[in-house]
C-alpha cells in the first residue's frame, strides 16, 4: 500500500483540496498511549509540508485516547492520521469516504492501527493477504541477489533475478484479477494506478474499462484515462525522439544512440533527491557503460546558469541536456513526465521498458537487462 500512496502523491498532489464538496466524513478513534495530544487528518499530498498544520483537513485534541472528527471532503481519497510531535514515518494511511470509520490501535505503532467500518480497508487486507507470500519470497531473494552481484556470479544473478521478476509478474496478475472482480472498490482504482507502469497498455485499457463509471470519473480515474488512452509516451510504446540543447546550446537528438540501452534521467539543480541519486548513477554507469548503457540527464532548470554551475560540481560523465525553452517543458510534455526525480529506461529498439526506477529497483532492472 505504501507504493500506492507514494505514486498517488507524486502524480496528483493537491487535487483533493480542489474538488467540490460531495462527501461527509465521520471518524472516531481510540489509541492507547494517547492523551491530550493533537490528532491531525492530513491529505496524502501534504505529507512533505514543513509543518503538519499547513492545509490540514481537520484536527482535534484526544482525551484519554479517544478522538472524533467530522467534516466534508471533495471525493473519496487517501488521507493520513498523524499525531503532533511524532515523526513523519508514523502515519496511518487509509481511504476516506462517506462511510463512518473508527481507528483503533496504539499511538506508538500508529501505522498498524485498524480501520473499522471501512470496506476499502477490508479490501486492502484481502489484497495484501493474497500477495503476502510473493512479497516474502521477494524479500528472501534480495540478499541472495546482492551477494551474487557483489561476487560477480553472473549465472546465479541471472537465475535469481528471473525468479524475482516471475514473483513480480505473479503479483501483477493477482492485482489485475482483484481489479477485474472488484470493479466498484476504491482499492481497485488506486491499485490500477500503482501497477500502471508495469503492465501492457492493452491490459491497462481492459482493466480501466472494467471499473465502475463512478471510479472512471474520479480524479484518479481521469488521470489513468489520460495515461492509457491519451498520453503520447505511454509505457510499452515507442519512445519519441526530441531535439534538445546541450551546455553549449547546440541541438542534440535525445535518442541519437540507437542500439544502446538508454536511461533518461530527469533532474534539476534545486532537487536535492535528484542530486543524491547521481552518486548511484555514476556507479551504475561505470559498471554497465561497456555493455551498452547510455545515460542522458535532462535538466528542467529554468535558470541555465544554475544548471551549468550544478554540472561543474556534479562532474557527470554522460550527456547533459536542457529541457527548457522559456517556460515550456518539452520532454515532460511528450513523455508524460510531471515530477522529478524521474527516469525512463529505453531498450535497444527504442521502446520504453520501465519508468520511475530508483535505488535497488533500478539496480535490479539493469542487472536483469545486462546479465
Amino acid at each position: 500500500m505504501n507504493r500506492i500512496v507514494l505514486v498517488f502523491a507524486l502524480l496528483l498532489a493537491g487535487k483533493v483540496l480542489s474538488q467540490k464538496p460531495v462527501a461527509r466524513y465521520s471518524i472516531t478513534g481510540y489509541l492507547k498511549n494517547l492523551n491530550n495530544q493533537t490528532v491531525y487528518l492530513i491529505p496524502h499530498s501534504e505529507l512533505n509540508s514543513p509543518n503538519l498544520q499547513v492545509r490540514r483537513i481537520d484536527s482535534c485534541v484526544a482525551r484519554e485516547g479517544r478522538f472524533a472528527m467530522e467534516g466534508i471532503i471533495g471525493e473519496p481519497n487517501y488521507f493520513a492520521i498523524g499525531i503532533k510531535g511524532q515523526t513523519r514515518t508514523q502515519f496511518k494511511f487509509f481511504i476516506l469516504d462517506d462511510t463512518p470509520v473508527s481507528i483503533v490501535g496504539d499511538a506508538d505503532s500508529l501505522e498498524r492501527a485498524s480501520i473499522l467500518g471501512s470496506s476499502s480497508f477490508r479490501d486492502e487486507l484481502v489484497l495484501h493477504k493474497s500477495i503476502e507470500m510473493y512479497l516474502k519470497s521477494q524479500k528472501n531473494l534480495e540478499p541472495l541477489m546482492m551477494h551474487a552481484v557483489q561476487y560477480g556470479d553472473k549465472d546465479k544473478s541471472f537465475v535469481l533475478h528471473k525468479k524475482y521478476q516471475d514473483l513480480h509478474n505473479g503479483i501483477l496478475d493477482i492485482k489485475s484479477t482483484f481489479i477485474s472482480f472488484n470493479p466498484k472498490s476504491l482499492v481497485s482504482l488506486f491499485t490500477l494506478l500503482e501497477i500502471l507502469p508495469d503492465i501492457p497498455k492493452e491490459r491497462a485499457k481492459s482493466l480501466y474499462n472494467r471499473l465502475d463509471y463512478s471510479l472512471q470519473n474520479h480524479s484518479v480515474g481521469k488521470h489513468i484515462r489520460e495515461q492509457v488512452f491519451d498520453q503520447m509516451a505511454s509505457l510499452r510504446q515507442y519512445a519519441p525522439n526530441l531535439v534538445l540543447t546541450d551546455r553549449q546550446a547546440k541541438p542534440v537528438d535525445l535518442l541519437a544512440k540507437k542500439g544502446s540501452v538508454v536511461l533518461i534521467d530527469f533532474w534539476a539543480s534545486w532537487c536535492d533527491h535528484c542530486v543524491r541519486e547521481h552518486t548511484q548513477l555514476k556507479s551504475l554507469y561505470k559498471r554497465y557503460k561497456d555493455k551498452g548503457l547510455t545515460i542522458i540527464s535532462v535538466s528542467v532548470d529554468e535558470d541555465r546558469k544554475a544548471w551549468k554551475k550544478a554540472l561543474q560540481k556534479a562532474n557527470l560523465p554522460w550527456t547533459q541536456l536542457s529541457d527548457r525553452v522559456g517556460s515550456k517543458n518539452v520532454v515532460g510534455t511528450q513523455y508524460g513526465n510531471n515530477s522529478i526525480p524521474m527516469n525512463l529506461l529505453i531498450d535497444k529498439e527504442g521502446f520504453i521498458i520501465r519508468k520511475g526506477l530508483h535505488g535497488a529497483e533500478l539496480e535490479k532492472q539493469l542487472a536483469l537487462v545486462f546479465n
